[in-house]
């Protein structure tokens, strides 16, 4: 990336040329430079690895204190 040094004489300009480099970005270097920024939230500590568990959901156990029957749970869709 290439980098400039400028020197303005007001805030205001400051914010003006701020803008205008802005608008010469690219919807993808925009995403790009968000990301970059973001990564240190959401990744993942050094040393650690993220972890996904799958749960079989359609193994429950149903209370019928009041006599209703029990309903048959729908298959998942990702399942079928």
């Amino acid at each position: 990336m290439e980098k400039t040094l400028r020197i303005y004489d007001s805030h205001g300009d400051a914010e003006q040329g701020a803008r205008v480099d802005d608008d010469k970005l690219t919807c993808e270097e925009r995403f790009d430079f968000f990301m970059k920024l973001m990564a240190p939230y959401y990744a993942a500590p050094p040393g650690f690895q993220r972890v996904y568990r799958v749960d079989d959901f359609c193994e429950r156990t149903v209370c019928d204190d009041w006599g209703l029957r029990v309903q048959p749970l729908p298959q998942p869709e990702s399942d079928r």
